[in-house]
């Protein structure tokens, strides 16, 4: 009994040796227990859904461990849950620090007088006492104050709610004021930066997923992680509430215990309109937008969601809103996003925001508010003349419509609107007498066969946006006359106007920057006139199947941009050598054709950075291509398969000879191939330094030239090599892609990715592990590949984050990997020989597990090491009534994560 007591005081408390002395001692262990017992603690609520992998990647980019100051900013939209996950992350660091403050509401404190010296006094009081709180007078007493007594104190500091520069910079601004591995959280609903420096980094906070949500709107209504009852209406809420943390949890907790009639009755008004307090909390940012910016704001809320975002451009611009610079200010709001597609996003509780300002311009008259956006409202407004001078966009389209049906318009119905900007027309017929109207129309959209344009006089004077896509006008069709007095035209779109076979003489409108004449799959020729728009930036004329030759006057458009052909099957033969002639030309389509030969005039275009070549088939060779360009795509159309996509197929229930069929489909290229006759590449492809992508097949090239060491993403398919092909000096790859590749083990050694995928290949040679060595390696995915060393080796790979091998038949062991401690995700299914895998106990940050249908495998060691897993799916492991061996111990496991075996 003594040894055990004896051993009790081993690993705490402290040990006077005699290195220092006994007062040291004591006020060692005087702060430590003021550390320890410290009253710096936040209340967060009780339902916490969804925060964890956050709070996993906050505590990464602060590096607490770490010396030095860092900075780190939180942004999204409020009611994200900004507050809440700075709350989680003081309470589980500020242990350790010496001192501690979250200053609340950063925003509303600093209003009225002194607001900015107050704060500088509670973050003052907090770090360090009130011993100099009263000699602060000026926000710059503060500042001077702090860094004369904070400099060698290790702090943490959370400034919630920051939405000026001048907040931070009288709290924070400089992380000289504090000691050494000071942290200092910022959360504000700006994503500008609004700390410059390297020890800076920026996390948005973005809705949660929706099986979160619903699990968050369970606990608010239910006080359960699922719905018991209302499963349906449950998820339709969470679905109209678009993921919003506030939003769910006011509405969850509004609906506790009501009767399902209550229930019914809150959707269909979320459907209208965002609860209060989210409105309350969305306003706050709305508020703060100049007048043009809210104008724009209400036109992307009410119209312009998932939409390009270039023609809306043409109409701000000529409205005088300035929308380069409100855009740039709606997105620092976080309240849009441009998409990767260039559309505009904007979540469904910012949407709806916006749509409710709207109705509350009047909520009585639809006719006295801005903009109407449903068609049975706007339809209601015509029909019964009650459109007013509030007016400015309307549209006829088909949201709010229970059913398409032809409408009539005449001039009395757009008597009363003579502040009309924006117009859009669905099935709608227009006729009558149009004189003097719509005198400010900016945006005229028509669309639909079945309908008419009767009008007269009808001449919109400030027309800058035309779109006549989907519509029956033809070259004979009578509304062009009348249309070409509209001299400011800037956009006219006839996308997939099937019964135009030759455009409308275009020479009235000189200010044309856009013309769009996609789909036309009737039309034969583009008028001559399309020399005369000395302004035109982009012709988009893809799919056109039954044109042959490019305008003859394209060389007389000086100002081109953009020139996309891609999908005109019948383009055929050489492209002129005026197509040299667009000094400005950036981006050149010709994917999909039939050509035979760019012209060597192709080097004058200095400003060419996208040149795309795909299914070209009777294109033999590239001629000197200028320094400017960036993107080059080449060959047949690529049809690299989604990784993710196949995997979505690996579940238990999918039978392994529909994963068969697939295999068998990659494997033999049996794909989307098509027959190429280029069979070299260009030497002087190394010299294009500002070349960032290259995507090429190369079926029947044997031999890569030395590419340029700028690019960042490389794909290559049917690459059978005869020599040896050299990638060392390609240091800047994020991507590198092999499809249908037979490769030397030495083609990939000095090449340098973050990323590395293979699909369809066979590596090479035949006596020795396969061990890639590439130190900046994060992500390795491969698929359907031969591995005739039969031995994956990763050890050489120690910045490794995820591992995926899919159907890689030959593999029989994987090694190495336990020497890369930062692999989270590691997958491996239908690996049908794998014999062995290293053993995982060090795989200390794996957070998710997944080795399906592999037959062989005899044994998995340490999985009760992994201390950070969260999902761990184990399937169709060993032999039928074989022996294997599974030793788990999961009492860390989280209620959620799930271990499935089929034996």
């Amino acid at each position: 009994m003594a040894g055990r007591w004896g051993t009790m005081g081993d690993g705490i408390g402290m040990h006077a040796d005699g290195s220092g002395s006994q007062r040291d001692l004591i006020s060692s262990v005087v702060q430590t227990v003021l550390v320890k017992l410290k009253v710096a603690y936040e209340n967060v609520t009780e339902h916490l859904v969804g925060v964890d992998d956050h709070v996993d990647a906050i505590t990464k980019l602060l590096d607490v461990g770490s010396d030095g100051i860092r900075y780190l900013q939180i942004h999204g939209i409020g009611g994200v849950g900004k507050t809440t996950l700075a709350q989680v992350i003081f309470n589980k660091l500020s242990y350790s620090f010496d001192r501690c403050c979250f200053l609340v509401d950063v925003r509303e404190s600093s209003t009225g007088k002194n607001g900015s010296v107050n704060l500088q006094k509670k973050l003052l009081s907090n770090l360090h006492g009130p011993r100099y709180v009263d000699q602060i007078y000026q926000v710059n007493d503060g500042i001077n104050m702090m860094s004369r007594v904070l400099k060698n104190k290790k702090v943490l500091i959370i400034l919630d709610d920051v939405d000026e520069q001048e907040q931070l910079d009288s709290l924070a601004k400089d992380g000289n004021w504090f000691g050494s591995g000071s942290r200092i959280i910022i959360t504000t609903r700006c994503n500008r930066v609004l700390v410059e420096g390297p020890n800076v980094s920026t996390y948005e906070l973005c809705e949660m997923g929706f099986e979160h949500a619903l699990k968050l709107f369970s606990r608010h209504a239910f006080r359960r992680d699922y719905p018991p009852n209302h499963a349906s209406l449950s998820k339709e809420i969470v679905s109209t509430l678009g993921n919003l943390p506030l939003a769910i949890k006011i509405t969850g907790s509004s609906l506790k215990g009501q009767s399902k009639a209550i229930w019914k009755d809150t959707f269909e008004k979320l459907k209208e309109a965002p609860p209060t307090e989210v409105q309350r909390k969305l306003m706050i940012s709305y508020e703060k937008l100049e007048h043009t910016e809210k104008e724009i704001f209400l036109d992307i809320a009410c119209f312009f969601v998932y939409k390009d975002k270039a023609d809306p451009f043409y109409m701000w611009k000529d409205c005088k809103y300035h929308p380069d610079v409100a855009i740039a200010h709606l997105i620092l709001m976080s309240l849009i996003k441009i998409k990767d597609d260039n559309t505009f996003w904007m979540h469904d509780q910012v949407r709806d925001l916006g749509r409710e300002i709207v109705r509350q311009e009047n909520s009585k008259h639809l006719g006295k508010r801005s903009r109407v956006w449903k068609r049975e409202e706007a339809l209601s407004i015509l029909k019964w003349k009650e459109g007013s001078e509030k007016v400015e966009a309307l549209s006829v389209g088909i949201r709010g419509s229970s059913g398409l049906h032809r409408e009539i318009l005449t001039r009395d119905e757009f008597a009363n609107l003579q502040n009309l900007r924006f117009f859009e027309g669905v099935f709608v017929s227009l006729t009558g007498d149009f004189t003097n109207l719509l005198s400010k129309l900016r945006w005229f959209s028509w669309h639909l066969h079945g309908t008419k344009f009767e009008t007269t006089n009808f001449h919109p004077a400030n027309l800058v946006v035309l779109n006549l896509s989907r519509s029956c006008v033809s070259e004979e069709w009578i509304g062009w006359d009348q249309i070409r007095e509209a001299k400011k035209l800037k956009v006219l779109d006839l996308s997939y106007c099937e019964y135009l076979k030759r455009t409308p003489d275009l020479s009235s409108w000189v200010y044309l920057e856009k013309l769009v004449l996609k789909g036309c799959s009737n039309l034969i020729e583009i008028d001559h006139s399309i020399g005369n728009l000395k302004e035109l930036k982009v012709l988009k004329m893809s799919g056109i199947r039954d044109i042959t030759k490019l305008p003859s006057a394209i060389g007389q458009v000086k100002k081109l941009k953009e020139l996309d052909a891609q999908g005109c099957c019948n383009l055929i033969g050489e492209i002129p050598e005026k197509i040299g002639k667009l000094p400005r030309l950036r981006i050149l389509n010709f994917s999909g054709t039939r050509i035979s030969r760019l012209p060597t005039s192709m080097s004058h275009l200095f400003k060419l950075q996208t040149l795309e070549l795909e299914k070209c088939p009777e294109l033999k060779e590239l001629p000197e291509l200028p320094p400017s360009l960036t993107c080059l795509i080449w060959g047949p159309k690529s049809c690299w398969c989604s990784f993710k996509e196949m995997m979505r197929y690996e579940t238990r229930e999918y039978c392994d000879q529909e994963i068969g069929k697939q295999r068998q489909r990659l494997s033999t290229g049996n794909t989307c191939r098509q027959e190429t006759l280029v069979s070299a590449l260009p030497t002087s492809i190394g010299t294009l330094s500002q070349l960032k992508t290259l995507k090429l097949c190369c079926e029947n090239v044997q031999f890569l030239p030395q590419l340029p060491s700028s690019l960042r993403e490389l794909q290559l398919r049917d690459l059978i090599t005869t020599q040896s092909s050299d990638f060392s000096n390609l240091k800047n790859l994020s991507n590198l892609t092999f499809y249908g590749c037979s490769l030397e083990l030495t083609d990939l050694y000095g090449a340098e990715s973050k990323e590395l995928r293979m699909e369809c290949c066979e590596l090479r040679p035949l006596d020795a592990p396969l061990q890639l060595e590439m130190k900046r390696l994060r992500s390795l995915e491969m698929a359907y590949c031969e591995f005739h060393p039969k031995v994956l080796d990763l050890s050489r790979m120690k910045n490794l984050h995820k591992v995926s091998l899919l159907w890689c038949l030959s593999l029989v062991e994987i090694c190495g990997f336990e020497e890369s401690e930062s692999l989270c995700s590691l997958s491996v299914v239908y690996c049908l020989s794998l014999e062995r895998m290293s053993d995982l106990s060090k795989l200390k940050n794996l957070s998710e597990l997944v080795v399906r249908s592999s037959r062989k495998l005899k044994r998995l060691q340490g999985l009760d090491h992994l201390e950070s897993l969260k999902k761990c799916e184990i399937s169709n492991i060993g032999e039928p009534n074989g022996d294997f061996m599974l030793e788990l111990h999961f009492s860390f496991c989280e209620i959620y994560q799930k271990i499935y075996r089929w034996l």
